[in-house]
């Protein structure tokens, strides 16, 4: 436990919303493709490997300056995840009919476990660092941070943001949340869901890699940096609603890494992590009791009508 003053509330708070934009911008691409496709897409976590993966490769390796490597490695994550959905996901759905949620979990479950396989037989199961940018602390409004923590905010909340605008104001944009509605009905307003979702995986992937850069340059690259990511992608776009605004996905991220850094006060900090999935497990609880309560209510008025 922390010793409760105002500076280390402050400073909590920092590492919180650092933290939870992280979160946040990986929970809304996760939300994009569960709530638009209804794919459950664990091989995310591979993609987001990926990315850093590529980047370290191109910038160590091959000698390339950090950001058009950093940039070719998101793009290659970005053809990736458009190639999962067009040649594994929905040949895969057509073929299982009524059974396509189950065969496209077990199928991406397999693509992420294969992938971390196949990323330590190419790279090695060691730790690389990615010094693309120098590491410099900074201060703001009395917080200790580092420049790549106010890079990976101020950037979370930019791809938001033009997320945002994108689904609200773009023909586009109201092509996917008619498609998130119902595709069936988009596809007799001329609306192609299978394209839709093709961009979905494109801008979720695209997500994803950026916030894999940040990890990368803050931490480093290691196969296994990809696990994590996706449990709390799931987390936060599952309290944050899939269907839900870009915004409020990602201001649940930022709650629950504030959540998770402030619980230190009172907790060690090897179970701060285990109040987010509390508060989750509630969530779920509440959830079905107010699901039953409603039905039973629904039921009975309409009986009595």
């Amino acid at each position: 436990m922390l010793a409760v003053t105002f500076e280390t509330v402050r400073q909590l708070i920092a590492a919180g919303i650092v933290n939870g934009s992280a979160y946040g911008i990986l929970g809304v691409a996760f939300a994009l493709i569960l709530g638009v496709t209804g794919r459950f897409h664990y091989a995310f976590g591979v993609l987001y490997t990926l990315a850093a993966f590529f980047a370290f490769t191109l910038f160590d390796r091959v000698g390339w300056p950090f950001w058009p490597a950093a940039i070719v490695g998101i793009v290659i994550t970005v053809v990736m995840g458009v190639g999962i959905e067009a040649f594994v996901y929905r040949p895969l759905a057509a073929r299982a009919g009524s059974n396509a949620l189950l065969a496209v979990f077990v199928a991406a479950l397999g693509l992420g476990i294969a992938g971390g396989n196949l990323i330590q037989i190419f790279w090695g199961a060691q730790t690389h660092s990615l010094l693309g940018i120098s590491i410099s602390p900074i201060n703001v409004l009395g917080a200790d941070i580092i420049n790549i923590d106010l890079y990976s905010v101020i950037g979370g909340m930019l791809l938001v943001a033009l997320l945002t605008c994108l689904l609200r104001f773009t023909g586009l944009g109201r092509a996917i949340k008619a498609t998130r509605s119902n595709p069936e009905m988009a596809l007799l307003i001329g609306v192609d869901p299978a394209r839709i979702y093709l961009v979905v995986f494109a801008i979720a992937s695209f997500l994803a890699g950026f916030a894999a850069i940040m990890a990368a340059l803050k931490y480093s690259v290691e196969p296994t940096m990809g696990f994590r990511p996706v449990v709390l992608a799931f987390v936060v776009a599952f309290l944050g609603g899939t269907a839900k605004s870009p915004v409020r996905v990602f201001l649940t991220g930022i709650g629950i890494g504030l959540i998770e850094t402030i619980s230190s006060i009172w907790l060690p900090v090897r179970w701060t992590q285990l109040v987010v999935f509390v508060i989750l497990v509630l969530y779920l609880i509440s959830f079905s009791v107010n699901r039953t309560v409603f039905t039973r209510l629904s039921a009975a008025l309409t009986g009595r009508a």
